[in-house]
């Protein structure tokens, strides 16, 4: 009983580092994008709509 908890804990908690792990990824990429962008001449504030 005790080995099946843990491992459903241990499960969710890898599941959730994947997780985080997937989130800073794709953070990594949309800040490189930006300044990538940024550093051709494409401005990104363009896109907004105005207020």
């Amino acid at each position: 009983m005790y080995k099946q908890l843990i491992s459903k804990y241990m499960d969710t908690q890898n599941k959730s580092l994947k997780v985080w792990i997937f989130v800073l990824c794709l953070n990594i990429i949309a800040i490189g994008g930006a300044f990538y962008l940024k550093s051709i001449g494409i401005d990104l504030y363009a896109f907004r709509g105005s207020a």
